[in-house]
């Protein structure tokens, strides 16, 4: 047969470990497998009567006085004595590492095995890629390998306030395993892991994407930020060296059966899908819509984003691409991110009885619109409130409004898929208003509900734009695309979009938009959270503070928002300052490997 030539990626998530094989060709799937597992919550190990905190090789450590993390070596042995690990709380969400490791080998030689049956020798593999969610943290021993903690999940509580970041300082304050670790203890995101697994320790690196999402890299050099680092007490010897953009590097697996093949690509998922989807300027979009959470990455093409407001969207490196011109100076985009997890709204449905699946509760929301009135009822999913942006309220609590005597099973689950389309519709305005741009048509959507075509008719109605799917899981295509231009291999993806047009007017949507406004208003202020009063009705000023009274409050916004001003302008003119002196400068000097400025070079590995 014709010689084929494959890119292989290694998808890995808490929850789900996929291997899949692609044709440079076509962009087609030559072979893949995946695995499943449920994550580790409070409310799992109450259900099955205990809690495994850590690895299961781990053994009882040691108490250890509560001496604050610092830079310096620390002889934490000295003071241990056996104990046992704090319990899980209500919001921690966790994975054993080695479910993951183990159904990594697994769905590697799955797949290989379909290759082999079907001809293909692994032989024809040219390049390894691997794509992880983002910001989720990893901590394991250097020198047995092994992982000292479960894997802390990106949407756990302990990363809430403060990112990565918070969660290796809850780490350093509260597991005992990780601090009588003490130096041999390394941090990383799921990239950095894996990488350091399947090499045998031989790389300890990560990427820009990747390291962005921790909040603890510098944008505008590209080099860890080590002032950012000493202020919440982390040492940077124990993080990844981040991998150089001017200069190719591969990774040799020593590990599996993919012995002898090298990594050259790593990438956070959404970072994968804006490269894939070819956004490269303010205004463009991707949305990554699954049964759990929608994801949007917007693109920024203006240099690092400027600090975003509380509310605002979140300032990472969207991709960097290759130039095949001059290879000492890639082409850098950053992004704004925003997250919702409203479509985990049909769990609840599920819990409830009203439908067994998504593909049931589509099929039942088709069915009852021909039913349905302008007087509908509107749902916000705010189970785990909204502390995310644009809301910023963690207060808030799901309600359900516009009932009436005749509302049923039919209009619940509407309501439910309505709340979906308005979250992500409410995300996307997000990113487009912090990038300073309109919304530049279409919409890139991939995820599993992607494949729902009722769903995305009906977000194309409630957002007035066009919708483009192409296929379900962008980012495998878009790594593999950046992989394929690391070696020098051409790359087609043939496989034409689907559109998705708006049937609504700009009158429905205006209403649509103002009754879902005051449902949200309707879900704040229902717990006691931030100094907020569970009085705080419609999350509006009552009547007899609203005249003439001027408080410590209301002034400190005022304080807040001329503070944010007056940074935006300092910040615009200081980095077109530095554009203006350095014009063609590269994000570090490759003749001298030192970043520019007076940032400390340690921090950024070379």
């Amino acid at each position: 047969m014709e010689q084929t030539e494959v890119i292989a990626v290694l998808s890995v998530e808490s929850d789900e470990v996929r291997f899949t094989v692609v044709s440079t060709r076509d962009g087609n799937e030559v072979a893949t497998s995946a695995e499943t597992f449920p994550l580790i919550t409070a409310e799992s190990k109450h259900r099955k009567g205990g809690r495994k905190s850590e690895s299961s090789d781990q053994q009882p450590v040691a108490a250890v006085s509560p001496t604050p993390a610092t830079d310096a070596v620390t002889d934490w042995g000295a003071s241990c004595t056996l104990t046992a690990e704090s319990p899980m709380s209500q919001g921690d969400v966790e994975q054993d590492p080695d479910v993951v490791w183990e159904a990594v080998l697994r769905v590697i030689g799955d797949a290989l095995d379909k290759m082999s049956r079907d001809g293909i020798p692994v032989t024809y593999i040219k390049s390894v890629s691997i794509i992880n969610e983002m910001a989720t943290l990893v901590a394991w021993n250097a020198v047995t390998g092994k992982a000292v903690h479960n894997f802390i999940h990106w949407s756990d509580v302990r990363m809430a306030e403060g990112g990565t970041a918070a969660a290796v300082k809850w780490l350093l304050q509260r597991s005992l395993t990780v601090r009588c670790t003490a130096d041999d203890c390394r941090f990383g995101t799921l990239d950095a892991w894996l990488t350091w697994k399947l090499t045998r320790g031989h790389t300890y690196q990560t990427d820009v994407t990747n390291a962005s999402y921790t909040g603890l890299l510098d944008l505008a050099t590209l080099c860890w930020d080590s002032d950012n680092m000493r202020s919440h007490g982390l040492a940077a010897a124990a993080w990844p060296e981040i991998r150089r953009l001017d200069k190719r590097s591969a990774s040799v697996i020593v590990v599996g059966r993919l012995y002898g093949l090298s990594i050259h690509v790593t990438m956070a998922r959404p970072s994968a899908v804006l490269y894939a989807q070819a956004c490269y300027r303010r205004g463009q979009v991707a949305v990554t819509l699954t049964d759990r959470t929608a994801v949007v990455l917007g693109a920024y093409d203006h240099g690092p984003p400027r600090l975003q407001p509380t509310l605002g969207p979140c300032p990472v490196v969207g991709y960097c691409e290759p130039n095949m011109a001059d290879r000492k100076r890639p082409t850098v985009v950053y992004g704004l991110l925003a997250v919702s997890r409203a479509s985990a709204v049909v769990f609840w449905l599920k819990n409830m009885g009203l439908t067994k699946s998504w593909d049931d509760c589509m099929n039942t929301y088709a069915s009852g619109r021909a039913t349905k009135t302008e007087h509908q009822a509107y749902m916000v999913p705010a189970f785990d409130g909204l502390p995310s942006a644009p809301y910023g309220r963690s207060d808030a609590r799901p309600v359900v409004c516009g009932i009436g005597g005749n509302t049923g099973p039919v209009h619940l689950i509407a309501a439910a898929v309505d709340s979906v389309c308005h979250s992500v519709n409410d995300i996307v305005r997000c990113v487009v208003a912090g990038s300073s741009s309109k919304l530049a048509e279409p919409v890139y959507v991939d995820g599993q509900c992607a494949a729902r075509e009722g769903l995305m008719q009906r977000l194309a109605d409630v957002s007035g734009s066009r919708l483009a799917v192409k296929r379900l899981d962008m980012a495998v295509s878009g790594v593999a695309r950046m992989a394929a231009a690391a070696i020098n291999v051409d790359y087609a993806d043939r496989l034409e979009a689907v559109d998705y047009v708006p049937t609504s007017t700009d009158g429905q949507r205006l209403a649509w938009d103002g009754q879902w406004a005051k449902a949200v208003r309707r879900s704040y202020g229902w717990v006691a959270v931030d100094g907020r009063e569970l009085d705080d009705r419609f999350a509006e000023p009552r009547a007899d503070k609203q005249a003439g009274y001027f408080g410590v409050s209301q002034l400190a916004n005022v304080l807040r928002r001329v503070g944010f001003w007056y940074n935006r302008k300092v910040y615009d003119l200081l980095y077109a300052l530095r554009n203006y002196l350095t014009p063609n400068t590269p994000p570090y000097d490759v003749n001298t490997n030192s970043s520019p400025g007076t940032h400390d070079t340690t921090a950024c590995k070379m």
